[in-house]
């Protein structure tokens, strides 16, 4: 939900009501049961058979090269997001739930980037479509799953919209100590633009052993290549492009796995606690998927 309050904020600037009497996608709520009666959205079902495509042809736009001030970095972030996930009915409740996670569009006529795992049915899915939202709170249809590799958690899907896309560039000149910012909902506070810098490349597979098991015989599991950076998100930014300082889309949000070490146990003497247990340590590592993986999806026009 976003109000305009004059004069608290720069023109054109957002504010996000949250709390008591706020209802989070209460308005998307109706778009999508309205367009859901109109039968104008995707099954995810159909997703889901879509997903095994591999490859798409898109004519993407060139990297820019000139750094934006960072007014314009936080605006070019902002339209470009799109907002992808699931209107569904709950397995467990029986009501019917929007779950909206990040994206970001790659061409001007709808073509947008996300997650591979953004776009599978949520754990408590009974039915349910596939849709996308902009920041101004239009709901927008999912006509298709264009390519998808769940081993690099890279999607591309095609929405419709009656205005043109604010497309981001895919960049791939980064490197450690590069400042990278996210545009993304964690954890469901809207509109959270969080700033950081590269901190490594890393090499790992996405999937799970599970879905490993599912490979054809003799096949490679896939290693994606990952930023790691000290950029701020949570659950709820997973798709949400990673921009760098000239607003090129440097790679998307995937995962964050917290690493704590083990605690001390107290000493004791004689039965009785002489110190008492130390704490561990904790960091937090913010995963993206690099844009190559996204490039990779597209075959060259």
């Amino acid at each position: 939900m976003i109000a305009q309050v004059a004069f608290a904020q720069a023109p054109g600037v957002p504010v996000y009501v949250e709390g008591r009497g706020s209802r989070p996608n209460a308005a998307l709520l109706e778009q999508a049961k309205k367009l859901q009666g109109e039968s104008a959205l995707l099954s995810m079902t159909t997703a889901g058979e879509q997903s095994k495509r591999t490859h798409c042809d898109l004519a993407l736009p060139s990297a820019d090269t000139q750094p934006l001030a960072p007014r314009e970095r936080w605006r070019r972030a902002r339209m470009s997001h799109i907002r992808v996930g699931a209107y569904f009915l709950c397995s467990k409740c029986d009501r019917w739930h929007l779950d909206l996670a990040g994206g970001y569009a790659i061409t001007a006529d709808g073509a947008v980037a996300t997650c591979a795992h953004v776009i599978a049915p949520p754990a408590n899915f009974k039915e349910g479509w596939l849709v996308a939202a902009t920041e101004d709170d239009v709901l927008l249809p999912v006509v298709e799953v264009l390519a998808c590799n769940n081993g690099t958690d890279s999607a591309i899907i095609r929405v419709k919209s009656d205005k043109p896309l604010t497309p981001l560039p895919l960049g791939f000149d980064v490197s450690p100590g590069d400042p990278v910012w996210c545009f993304s909902d964690p954890s469901g506070k809207r509109g959270y633009f969080s700033e950081g810098i590269v901190s490594r490349f890393v090499k790992r597979p996405f999937m799970r052993k599970k879905e490993a098991q599912k490979l054809p015989e003799g096949a490679e599991m896939p290693t994606p290549v990952w930023l790691e950076t000290t950029t701020d998100w949570a659950p709820g930014s997973s798709g949400s492009a990673l921009i760098d300082q000239f607003g090129n889309a440097a790679g998307h949000v995937s995962e964050i796995q917290s690493v704590v070490e083990q605690p001390l146990p107290a000493r004791r003497k004689n039965g009785a606690a002489t110190t008492p247990p130390q704490l561990g340590t904790q960091i937090i590592f913010h995963q993206a998927i690099a844009a190559a993986e996204v490039r990779a999806l597209v075959r060259k026009p």
